[in-house]
């Protein structure tokens, strides 16, 4: 009788996954197959104070709902005290491999004797990517991204997912696979894009089903030419074709103060005057009736975390 019970259990516990499995991400979240959903996600907290203001009022006041923190950065701090007075706020982490700015610079919060790799001669990241790839090592990227999770926690934060500065920590393969990794060992969602050749690799899939990690359908940024032609323009157009399914849209909140200024000085893009057109776009009447006309359901990483990758790993 026992084998039997045990035999039955095993098969209602197949037939759970089995459904789960078939379910879209919109279902795990308990909203409908087809939904449009979204992430409006401000990247970049700590690394200035007008950053921070300017991303805390988008979070307050917008429909940006969900942020990442650099750890490494001079305002780490502020947004960390932040963090811990609103711990219902959809605050990640913005794992950082690099310090791209001029004048303006940061180091691993690790000891630099454990991760050489990852810094230049004065002891701070190297400003490109192609750079870390050449000279980074894996497993040094794990120790940094681990030891900014830990400081994050130290600090009072409820880390809701991790996602990477530039992209850098999903650059090649190895350091994929310790991006992904660290998400596994806190059991936080990672931001993956189903564009990028390595999650094609075995062990990368392996690694994805371990954790119960998901890949986001649409993810959407401005580049350049965006920037020129009118960033409006551009989020515009984004919301009014979004597919359903799971998105995200990652923008970068700042004021074109003298700050901001300083900080992204002989930088054209990505700099002062970018940050404050999102700022500028992002806080327009505008976006609440773009989200409303074209049914689009706000969701956040704290909802995948809690409802997705954390429900299926207590199993």
């Amino acid at each position: 009788m026992k084998t039997l019970l045990k035999r039955f259990l095993n098969l209602v516990l197949v037939l759970h996954f089995s459904t789960a499995t078939c379910q879209t991400i919109a279902e795990q979240l308990g909203y409908e197959k087809d939904a449009k959903l979204l992430i409006i996600h401000a990247d970049d907290l700590g690394v200035t104070h007008s950053e921070n203001r300017a991303s805390i009022q988008g979070l307050e006041s917008t429909p940006v709902n969900s942020a990442s923190i650099m750890v490494p950065c001079p305002w780490f701090l502020e947004i960390a005290d932040y963090a811990q007075e609103n711990k219902t706020l959809d605050l990640g982490l913005h794992l950082t491999l690099n310090s791209e700015w001029n004048f303006y610079k940061w180091a691993p919060v690790s000891s630099k004797d454990s991760v050489r790799s990852l810094v230049d001669a004065n002891g701070y990241f190297f400003d490109n990517i192609p750079e870390v790839v050449e000279k980074g090592n894996p497993e040094e990227v794990k120790i940094e991204l681990q030891n900014q999770v830990e400081m994050a926690l130290r600090n009072g934060i409820d880390v809701t997912h991790l996602d990477a500065h530039m992209g850098t920590a999903g650059a090649t393969k190895e350091f994929l696979k310790s991006y992904i990794s660290v998400g596994n060992e806190f059991k936080l969602p990672v931001l993956l894009d189903g564009a990028n050749q390595s999650m094609q690799d075995g062990e990368i899939k392996k690694l994805v089903k371990n954790g119960n990690q998901i890949i986001v359908d649409g993810i959407y940024t401005a580049y350049p030419t965006h920037f020129q032609e009118g960033m409006a323009d551009f989020y515009t157009k984004t919301l009014n074709e979004l597919q359903a399914g799971l998105n995200i849209i990652l923008i970068h909140l700042a004021y074109d103060d003298e700050e901001m200024q300083a900080v992204t000085v002989e930088k054209e893009f990505w700099g002062a005057s970018w940050r404050q057109a999102d700022v500028d776009f992002f806080s327009s009447d505008s976006v609440r009736q773009l989200l409303r006309n074209n049914e689009i359901t706000l969701v956040t990483w704290r909802e995948i975390r809690d409802k997705i990758l954390r429900k299926q790993v207590q199993h």
